[in-house]
């Protein structure tokens, strides 16, 4: 279902350079929501614990080895892509435990600190982590499928760009409408607008949406869809609440 179609649909070189911009605006957007909201990080109190600037570290030491990984195939470097390949791996299954801890962690300082105090917003933490770990997994697996793989590969940074994208969304947007579209737009505009942006090249490209990116995306989107509908269910509230009580680490 995820294969290259056969024929000239696809070839490597009538995708030269995009998945540079694809890597490029995955930083823009980590850069823009972060940056402007590490002073207040920084002064939290009481200050995150190690486990945050753990997570925090280790996201961003694989996002210079994603992008180091694109370099090294736009520099037609593939063996040196290979070796450093399951490192990489490694790396990104490491995020998935680790993001889990840290939501954890994070929600359970919450719930002892001034309000509001929102354990519902785990189901976006945990839809993300589910979906990366699966789109890991389809990337690995089609390795050597190089458009699928490379796609698969760029969708893994697109199901986790909220915690970067909706800051920036809070601090720069003029808008911030209400209810269910307003809390989707607040968190999910960024990854909306960049799996908008692979369809349309696709299409221009090659004439059609390649296989993986449909199923990669549509799987990207069903995670939202989940976030979205257990955010605004009162019984996931009072689950995920529970849940956090039964955790209990602060870090």
């Amino acid at each position: 279902m995820l294969k290259t179609p056969a024929g000239k649909a696809f070839l490597s070189a009538r995708d030269r350079r995009i998945y540079i911009v694809w890597i490029g605006l995955v930083w823009a957007g980590m850069i823009a929501g972060f940056v402007p909201d590490l002073t207040r990080y920084m002064a939290e109190t009481p200050p995150p614990p190690l486990v945050l600037h753990i997570h925090g570290a280790v996201y961003f030491v694989w996002l210079i080895v994603f992008s180091v990984q694109i370099a090294l195939v736009e520099l037609r470097n593939p063996a040196l892509h290979r070796r450093l390949g399951w490192w990489m791996v490694g790396l990104s299954a490491a995020i998935v435990p680790l993001g889990l801890v840290a939501a954890m962690v994070d929600m359970a300082r919450s719930a002892g600190g001034p309000p509001p105090y929102q354990p519902e917003f785990l189901a976006l933490e945990f839809q993300s982590m589910l979906v990366f770990a699966i789109l890991l997994w389809l990337a690995v697996e089609k390795r050597r499928d190089l458009a699928a793989h490379k796609r698969l590969m760029i969708l893994l940074t697109v199901c986790i760009l909220d915690p970067g994208t909706s800051r920036a969304w809070g601090f720069f947007s003029p808008i911030h409408p209400a209810g269910v579209f307003g809390w989707w737009l607040h968190y999910f505009w960024a990854n909306a607008a960049m799996l908008l942006a692979m369809i349309g090249w696709d299409l221009w490209r090659h004439g059609r949406v390649h296989p993986a990116l449909l199923a990669g995306g549509a799987l990207v989107a069903a995670g939202e869809v989940v976030a979205v509908v257990l955010q605004f269910s009162p019984w996931w509230h009072d689950a995920a609440a529970r849940l956090v009580t039964l955790w209990g680490w602060t870090g």
